[in-house]
């Protein structure tokens, strides 16, 4: 028994030595190993941080250079891209060494890009035991600033008359893209456009990069010429075509033909649409002296209170074809009194109301734009024949009818217009356009609400829950629809202040996705 405990002590005192012996030589040692590796790995964590920050915050300054071969603004950005990177490493984080630093800067033809690298020197601890003084990280950042090609959709509809709102446009729109000192758009670096739309359509500005500084011919002035309703063009007597306005500008991204670039719609609007555009054939029976199919714009009388009702005094009419060449023959825009043409002999040629009789009563299940509309190279997909291809009857509304003495069935139609030709453009996957989507309301009751819940879905801005404006669309739902590229819908009042907050809200959004 005395052998046996004396055994037991030795066995012990073994094992606190042999214990002792494994922390000296390797517990310690290892826990040394994970303090340099966590040293290690926060410095290149903070050295890639320094990185993204130098190209990310260079990035501005890169998107407004106009020229990389010009020394002066080259060395501008690569001076900011120091400094930001400086600002984030210190000078000797963690006690190491920053060895290396390189930035450089190129363009393409769908934007300009950054490249920063740098390495870092780190002293070890307790690697030295083994021979390791220090331990060298690196760390690469690249940012991509893309050219942005943008049309401007600016609503131009009676009710901007009645409300006084073509001035506070004017001076927003001036602010957001005409004047160099406030517009983050750069020119001679961006494209800009601008259409408006009223029953029919107008190019108030060709697209091109020189939007600021083309002499006489500039964005700004295009602004202040946007064709708006005045007392002697007939006040109030225009309609809100707003399917035709976002083809347009549409069809212009395409001819500007910059996949690479970020392709931006933005559309300013103040009502719910109440026309659109299409062909036309009328009846057998019909007066027309001309039985042609004809081109031209239904719209409808937006004085009936929302929701329309089913039967009223609803001044239907049909207009003449919509594009420039309507806007090249008047100088004024007396829309609701300019017939389609071959009109000679309709019913509707004396009176706009007896539209009905030409007609059948009936307006087309599909209709559809009439000008810039093909296949190929320079066209928008999924619309390829002029004046059809775009349904009704099935988009915002189910089923609204066809009745043209109907003002129910003629502005649920027009919303669903606008709607399908909105959705097609979201849909497309070459350029990938993005929808900001600006409504202008009123509180003063003069003129028709805006139905904000649509506005969103034109945007199909991501973060909008509906407020249940209309009966077919559920308060508390999403708006957004995957698969579809999403934009933003801002809500702006009828001043400055809240109207240029919106614009301020594109213009961040802008910021953020060209970087």
């Amino acid at each position: 028994m005395l052998g046996t405990r004396r055994d037991r002590k030795r066995q012990k005192g073994f094992a606190i030595i042999y214990v002792a012996l494994i922390g000296a030589f390797v517990l310690i040692p290892m826990a040394g190993l994970a303090i340099d590796f966590g040293v290690v790995y926060n410095v290149k964590a903070r050295l890639q941080t320094s990185c993204d920050s130098a190209a990310i915050g260079a990035g501005y300054l890169l998107h407004a250079t106009t020229d990389l071969s010009n020394t002066t603004q080259y060395n501008a950005i690569m001076s900011a891209a120091q400094q930001f990177f400086n600002a984030n490493y210190g000078t000797s984080y963690m006690g190491s060494t920053v060895t290396t630093y390189t930035a450089s800067a190129s363009s393409s033809t769908s934007g300009k890009t950054i490249t920063v690298n740098a390495t870092a020197r780190v002293p070890m601890l307790f690697m030295r035991v083994l021979g390791i003084a220090n331990s060298q990280v690196a760390a690469e950042a690249v940012s991509n600033v893309r050219y942005i090609a943008m049309m401007i959709v600016v609503d131009r509809s009676g009710s901007i008359y009645t409300e006084s709102a073509s001035a506070l446009i004017q001076s927003s729109l001036n602010t957001f893209v005409a004047d160099s000192t406030t517009s983050y758009m750069v020119n001679g670096v961006d494209t800009v456009g601008m259409v408006s739309f009223g029953g029919t359509w107008n190019e108030d500005f060709a697209p091109t990069t020189n939007f600021q500084s083309g002499g006489a011919s500039t964005i700004g002035t295009a602004i202040t010429n946007i064709p708006f309703c005045t007392a002697a063009t007939g006040g109030a007597n225009s309609s809100t075509n707003t399917g035709e306005g976002l083809y347009q500008a549409w069809y212009n991204l395409y001819q500007m033909n910059l996949p690479g670039a970020l392709n931006v719609i933005v559309l300013l609007t103040d009502g719910r649409p109440s026309s659109f555009t299409g062909y036309w054939t009328p009846v057998s029976g019909s007066s027309c002296t001309n039985k042609a199919q004809r081109a031209g714009v239904y719209q409808t009388y937006v004085g009936l209170g929302w929701p329309p009702p089913s039967s009223g005094n609803d001044s239907s009419g049909l207009l003449g074809s919509a594009g420039p060449t309507y806007f090249d023959q008047f100088t004024a825009l007396p829309e609701t009194n300019y017939l389609a043409v071959n009109s000679g002999g309709c019913a509707y040629n004396s009176n706009q109301l007896n539209i009905g009789s030409d007609f059948n009563n009936t307006f087309p299940a599909s209709v559809g734009p009439v000008d810039n509309v093909g296949s190929g190279a320079g066209y928008p997909p999924g619309l390829n024949t002029k004046g059809t291809g775009i349904p009704t009857q099935s988009g915002y509304y189910s089923n609204p009818g066809q009745n043209m003495q109907d003002p129910a069935s003629g502005r649920y139609a027009a919303f669903n217009v606008a709607d399908n030709i909105a959705t097609l453009i979201r849909q497309d996957t070459t350029l990938k356009p993005m929808l900001f989507v600006i409504g202008l309301s009123y509180a003063d009751g003069l003129t028709e609400a805006l139905d904000s819940d649509w506005l969103a879905r034109i945007a199909n801005d991501p973060d909008y829950i509906t407020v249940g404006v209309d009966p077919n669309v559920p308060a508390g739902q999403k708006v957004y629809q995957s698969g579809q590229t999403p934009g933003m819908y801002c809500l702006a009042t009828n001043n400055s202040a809240s109207l240029s907050g919106c614009f301020q809200q594109v213009t961040s959004a802008l910021l953020r996705l060209t970087q």
